[in-house]
């Protein structure tokens, strides 16, 4: 049986399948914390620390630090200890080589790789000075062959540059391409090798290191952006406490201010958008924090001091969804035995009186919003974790399914009964700061189909992330992050 109980309701902000720009991707948190401090609270919060996959994402994050002020920030790159070899240019898999015998060699340090004047693959130092071969916007027939002498990352600077990359080489057709432009000279391609991966799973192969960077001092294993050097990373020991990017939408949106309120209340609701909450104790408390995102309504919290207890007066203004940008906060606002977890806050002095204005916003409206097509759905059945399920959907497909629709659960169901694992990852989340689950992507729709005593009636620890069984009534279950399960990714609808 389909159980309904109250639920955050998230909007499709975008038409798109998948969300880009500065107030959707990245999130600047101007809280200082360590590496791994950092990357908990952005899963909490968000969905994980930033990963950067190509150089519009980086421009995008400059862009958000810049309007931010932050001058340093930790990215969601890491020290994995096994050094492995990418194409340079994103998404392009190693499905193709063509190694000298003897190569590559088998060392732990960062190399990158060229090709002889016979189109056979060598390992060499990334500071050697060699000719180089840049992707052109032909196919093999349009590749640029540079024949000036430079280091493997001035080369790749130089066809960044060209608004490109150097070269990717998937087949022996390629690789015969680049040889006979390349006028059978010694050059370097796009292959290089080092051992970071990213915290959200993701195999994304963009690289924007300072010059001498990573220089893999003792205990460097975690990785900042230093945004007044363009926003260009370094390799810094993970203990230090810094500011930091979280990617992904979060459940709750705010100003640039956080405010918590405690009191003693009798709160009395009516049936329409006002409610009247009488109070006789009040603190408040604020905290900044800076990023940009959408919202739906808004809420105002007017307080008036009188010689009698306070009266706050609590009114909802519903607005147009997609059109309210605010910015993302962590907001508790405590009524007696009832804690509103708030979507945004910003609290404004109003004239010289002891009077101020607070607005909230949630992402709620008084009408049904039709769900997303859901796509064609692909169960994956290798076991991971739900971080790994979530990067590995995001980079080959669009993102771990959400069921907003019975329809879409009926399909989800039936994908399940061919798992390996006895439950199948979803793409949502439990935040246990603020006691509700979330889809991972701003998605329409209120539908549930918790097993009982999960959801909304279950209690969990934090780092709990939503599963489906993959047999029975196949309902919607809570597990650890860290278990191993198959998953079920969504691609976007043709």
């Amino acid at each position: 049986m389909t159980k309904r109980s109250p639920v955050l309701c998230l909007f499709v902000i975008s038409g798109f399948c998948f969300f880009t720009g500065v107030s959707s991707l990245f999130h600047i948190i101007e809280l200082l914390k360590n590496y791994e401090d950092a990357k908990s609270y952005c899963r909490e919060m968000y969905t994980d620390l930033g990963t950067v996959r190509n150089l519009a994402d980086m421009n995008d994050l400059v862009t958000a630090a810049a309007s931010a002020t932050t001058v340093r920030a930790w990215i969601g790159l890491e020290n994995g200890a096994v050094w492995k070899w990418h194409w340079t240019l994103p998404e392009h898999q190693l499905v193709y080589s063509n190694w000298s015998e003897g190569e590559p060699q088998i060392k732990n340090q960062d190399a990158c790789a060229a090709m002889d004047e016979h189109g056979k693959w060598f390992e060499s130092d990334c500071g050697d000075k060699r000719g180089f071969v840049c992707h052109g916007n032909g196919g093999s027939t349009g590749h640029i062959f540079v024949a000036d002498l430079t280091s493997w990352r001035a080369a790749q600077n130089h066809c960044r540059g060209l608004s490109s990359d150097l070269v990717s080489i998937s087949s022996a057709e390629v690789n015969e391409a680049v040889l006979r432009v390349s006028l059978s000279q010694k050059v370097w391609i796009g292959l290089f090798k080092d051992p970071w991966i990213w915290s959200d799973g993701s195999s994304s192969s963009f690289r924007n290191w300072k010059p001498d960077q990573p220089n893999y001092r003792k205990d460097q294993n975690c990785v900042v952006a230093v945004f007044n050097d363009g926003g260009e990373w370094n390799d810094l020991k993970c203990q230090g406490a810094r500011k930091f990017v979280c990617q992904g939408v979060s459940p709750l949106t705010s100003t640039t201010t956080q405010t918590t309120t405690e009191t003693t209340t009798t709160t009395q609701l009516s049936t329409t958008t006002t409610t009247e909450v009488t109070s006789t104790t009040t603190q408040t408390t604020t905290q900044k924090t800076t990023t940009v995102q959408m919202s739906t309504s808004t809420t105002t919290i007017e307080t008036t001091p009188t010689t009698q207890p306070n009266t706050t007066t609590l009114t909802t203004e519903l607005i147009t969804p997609n059109t309210t940008y605010t910015a993302y906060s962590t907001l508790s606002t405590t009524l007696s035995n009832v804690t509103t977890d708030a979507i945004s806050a910003s609290t404004t002095p109003m004239g010289t009186s002891a009077q101020n204005t607070t607005q909230l916003s949630y992402p709620t409206s008084t009408e049904t919003s039709p769900s997303p097509p859901a796509g064609n759905l692909i169960l994956i059945q290798q076991s991971m974790t739900w971080i790994e399920a979530m990067g590995y959907c995001r980079e080959h497909h669009n993102d771990l399914v959400h069921i907003t629709t019975e329809d879409i659960q009926e399909k989800v169901a039936e994908k399940a009964k061919n798992a390996t694992s006895p439950y199948v990852w979803l793409g949502i989340r439990y935040t246990c700061n603020f006691d509700f689950w979330f889809w991972t992507k701003s998605t329409s729709g209120c539908y549930q189909n918790w097993a009982p005593g999960e959801g909304t009636d279950g209690t969990y620890d934090c780092g709990v992330t939503g599963a489906i069984q993959a047999t029975g009534g196949q309902q919607w279950v809570g597990l650890p992050e860290t278990e191993k399960l198959n998953f079920i990714c969504s691609t976007c609808p043709d």
